[in-house]
C-alpha cells in the first residue's frame, strides 16, 4: 500500500533554540512519507544551516527570505511549494514542538478514514507538563471573534477522551489540511503577519462547508511563546490586539462590531483596573486599536496560483 505523502510546513525564525527537538521529532515519523518545506523569514543565527544539514539526508526544502515577511506569507509559500509537489496532504506545524514517531501517521489514518478534512490534534503545553494547551476552541462573535481554547491549563488527558470531535475552532499550531481546503478556500491573508490568520482561515473555511475536528490519538508537546514571548510582551501585545481587531472587521456584522469593538475596550481597561498589565502594556494595545481600525481591508487573501479542485473531493467531503 503506498503511503500518503505529507508536506510539513513550518515557518521559522530565529529558531535554533527550538530546532533540534523538531527536526529529531520529524525524521523519526514511521507510516508516511513526510516532507519539510521550512520558510525562514532572515533568521540571523543557524537555523538555515541547520535546516540544510538535515536537506543533505532528508526531503528538505529550504525557502529563505530576505526579511521578515511575518508567519501568514510564510505558511503561504511553503503550502504553494508542497502543493506543487503533490503532496497529499498539508501539516502546518510550529517548530517549538516535539511529537512522537506515529504522530504524523496516525493524523492521516483518522482524516482518511473518517474523511476529514481539516484535523488537529491534541496539544500538550510544557508549563505545566501534561497540562492542556489546546484540545478544543470557540470563536465569539459578539466579542469581536476572539477565539479562546476551552480547557487551557486543565489536564490533558487524551485516554478520557473522544477519537473525534468536531470544533469551531483549532489553530495552526499543528493543522493538518486536504489541498482542497487551499484550493476552494484560498490561502492565509497577509494583513495579519502573525496571530489572527488562523481565526481568518478557519472562519473563512466554516464558511465554504468545512469542518473542524480534533482527534485525540496525536498528542503534540507545544513549548508555548518560546519564539514570540510572553502574552503581555511587546511583540504578542501589539499583534494580538491589533489582528483581533482585523478579524472583527473583516468577519463580524455591524451588531456584532459594535458590540464587539465595546468589548476590546473594556477588555483592554479592565486588564489595567486590576492589575493584569500596567500602564504601558495599556498603551501599547491602544495604539495597535488604532492601527487595526486604519488598515485598508479591500484586498482579499491570496488564492492558489494554479487551482486545481477534484469535484470528487469538494463533493461529500465536507
Amino acid at each position: 500500500m503506498t503511503k500518503s505523502t505529507v508536506g510539513i510546513v513550518t515557518v521559522t525564525f530565529n529558531s535554533s533554540a527550538v530546532i533540534e527537538d523538531f527536526l529529531a521529532s520529524l525524521w523519526a515519523q514511521v507510516g508516511v512519507e513526510v516532507r519539510l518545506y521550512a520558510v525562514d523569514n532572515d533568521s540571523r543565527d543557524a537555523t538555515v544551516h541547520r535546516l540544510k544539514e538535515d536537506g543533505k539526508r532528508h526531503p528538505v526544502v529550504v525557502v529563505e527570505n530576505d526579511t521578515n515577511v511575518g508567519v501568514a506569507v510564510g505558511n503561504n509559500q511553503g503550502i504553494e511549494a508542497a502543493l506543487a509537489d503533490g503532496c497529499d496532504w498539508v501539516l502546518l506545524l510550529n517548530n517549538d514542538t516535539l511529537f512522537p514517531s506515529t504522530f504524523v501517521a496516525e493524523m492521516v489514518r483518522i482524516a482518511e478514514e473518517r474523511r476529514l478534512n481539516i484535523v488537529s490534534p491534541l496539544i500538550e503545553a510544557t508549563d505545566p507538563a501534561g497540562s492542556n494547551w489546546y484540545s478544543n476552541g470557540k470563536i465569539q462573535p459578539f466579542k469581536a471573534m476572539k477565539a479562546v481554547h476551552i480547557g487551557m491549563g486543565d489536564a490533558l488527558a487524551p485516554r478520557t477522551r473522544p477519537e473525534i470531535t468536531s470544533v469551531d475552532y483549532a489553530s495552526t499550531c499543528a493543522l493538518l489540511v486536504r489541498p482542497v481546503v487551499f484550493e476552494t478556500v484560498g490561502l492565509m491573508d497577509p494583513i495579519y503577519f502573525v496571530y489572527g490568520d488562523d481565526v481568518d482561515f478557519c472562519i473563512r473555511a466554516k464558511r465554504a462547508g468545512y469542518e473542524y475536528s480534533v482527534t485525540s490519538r496525536a498528542v503534540l508537546t507545544h513549548k508555548a511563546s518560546s519564539l514570540t514571548g510572553e502574552f503581555t510582551g511587546e511583540f504578542a501585545s501589539h499583534w494580538i490586539t491589533r489582528n483581533w481587531v482585523v478579524v472583527a472587521r473583516r468577519h463580524c456584522t455591524p451588531t456584532q462590531l459594535v458590540i464587539g469593538g465595546t468589548y476590546i475596550a473594556m477588555w483592554v481597561t479592565a486588564r489595567l483596573i486590576f492589575g493584569r498589565e500596567n500602564l504601558a502594556v495599556t498603551r501599547r494595545r491602544i495604539r495597535a486599536i488604532r492601527e487595526g481600525l486604519r488598515l485598508d481591508l479591500s484586498r482579499e487573501a491570496p488564492r492558489l496560483c494554479v487551482p486545481s479542485v477534484d469535484p470528487s473531493l469538494t463533493e461529500g467531503d465536507r
